[in-house]
């Protein structure tokens, strides 16, 4: 959650200074919009996520144990769609999935909505490298006195 929150805030500060410098107005809308549509592709794909993994997950017969309060199925990860040699990268991909489209769709709504410009995977990420940057340097002290 760490990750997605920092992700969260680098996507405000970026719509934010893109709005002022493309004078789009309403600056403060456009950054809550980009908020709530990246928490809402984020919780979507989580969702997503999971109906991938139980979809292909073979033990699909487990019964809840009334008596115990546990779940009886097996989690041996001996079966499944994250099961062998390539299940380690399949999990990586779903942990980093719920950070990278919704990223993906911010880009291209400020891109096509807030800017109004045609598609292009060169312009998507215009101004991060400047944002980043920008981050960078609001850490820097000045020895002026």
């Amino acid at each position: 959650m760490i990750i997605g929150g920092l992700i969260a805030i680098l996507i405000a500060v970026w719509v934010y200074r893109t709005a002022v410098e493309a004078e789009t107005g309403h600056a403060l809308y456009w950054v809550a919009g980009s908020f709530v549509l990246f928490l809402g592709v984020q919780v979507a794909m989580i969702y997503f996520n999971v109906m991938i993994i139980e979809t292909f997950d073979q033990d699909s017969t487990a019964e809840y144990d009334s008596a115990g309060g546990l779940n009886a199925r097996d989690n041996s990860d001996t079966a499944g769609i994250q099961s062998g040699p390539g299940g380690t990268f399949i999990g990586i991909l779903f942990e980093f999935l719920p950070f990278i489209v919704p990223f993906f769709v911010v880009a291209i709504i400020r891109q096509m909505l807030m800017l109004k410009q045609a598609f292009s995977f060169k312009g998507l990420f215009d101004g991060l490298k400047e944002t980043l940057v920008s981050i960078k340097d609001s850490f820097s002290t000045s020895s002026e006195s």
